[in-house]
């Protein structure tokens, strides 16, 4: 068993006197508190650290060592204990936030700017994957919380929605026929669309696999393509301006928030979740 902080500081307090009852007075307790609170540390020590005389009390040999490594203990419980109460009173600390690139792209800049002016003691890591992989990281405590699409339900998570989007196909002007068709195959929305294209009246001559969603962007502008997009990333992109294809099929996504209740623990906690609740524009 461990010795508690207050057993430290009551044995430091007689180590300092030489006298129980002297030290019990200056500690604000009474002696037989004080005898008590001794014992017990001797128990966790496994040790006789006091020894009675008639004038008072000495320390043992043990006692002497123990004395010299109870004050650094103490030093360092405080310590922590510090870092505890600023970390509930200071707005800044350290978080992980993840996201997909592509909804980063259209997320991250309002955040960083409204962070940087609300509370820049706030240091960021970023994470980038897919939506169902990043929902998972925050399960696993391995991101604070995160930008995701389509989220999972799970009892750890709070999910907050911000906005909505819609996946469907993209050119870069009407009328544009014999093309490829550009696409992300792991995203479960790019699937959809292709499985629900069809006979539909679009002449594609192939569909290509793509990871980047802003390479499929970049496509798409410069007349190599259709793509199959997000309209949020459809939009946000430089180049041509992007024009959904008529009668396509569509994916509708919903944007989401999440986090695990623990990130509310702190001030700097709840001031990144406000700030990241209002991320999304448009």
């Amino acid at each position: 068993m461990l010795p508690s902080a207050t057993e430290l500081k009551y044995f430091l307090e007689i180590a300092k006197t030489s006298n129980l009852s002297r030290a019990a007075v200056r500690l604000g307790i009474t002696q037989p508190a004080l005898t008590q609170a001794m014992k017990k540390l001797e128990a966790s020590v496994g040790s006789k650290l006091l020894l009675r005389t008639r004038t008072g009390v000495q320390l043992t040999k043990a006692g002497e060592r123990t004395a010299g490594r109870a004050a650094h203990l103490l030093e360092m419980w405080e310590s922590v204990q510090a870092a505890a109460k600023a970390d509930d009173t200071e707005v800044k600390g350290r978080y992980r936030l993840g996201c997909h690139p592509s909804v980063g792209a259209y997320m991250l800049p309002k955040f960083f700017s409204d962070l940087t002016a609300q509370a820049p003691g706030i240091e960021i890591q970023l994470a980038h994957d897919l939506s169902r992989r990043i929902t998972e990281a925050v399960i696993d405590f391995r991101v604070d919380l995160a930008f995701v699409v389509n989220p999972v339900v799970h009892p750890d998570l709070v999910l907050k929605k911000l906005g909505t989007d819609v996946v469907t196909v993209f050119e870069v002007e009407r009328g544009r026929y014999e093309h490829d068709l550009f696409g992300d195959p792991e995203l479960l929305q790019t699937q959809y669309v292709l499985k629900k294209l069809g006979a539909r009246s679009l002449h594609i001559r192939r569909f290509i696999g793509c990871p980047s969603l802003e390479v499929i962007r970049a496509l798409v502008s410069s007349g190599a393509g259709f793509g199959i997009l997000p309209s949020r990333v459809a939009r946000c992109g430089p180049g041509m301006r992007l024009c959904s294809v008529p009668s396509m099929p569509s994916f509708h996504d919903e944007i989401y928030l999440i986090y695990r209740n623990e990130v509310l623990a702190s001030r700097a906690g709840k001031a990144l979740v406000a700030i990241a609740s209002t991320a999304l524009t448009g």
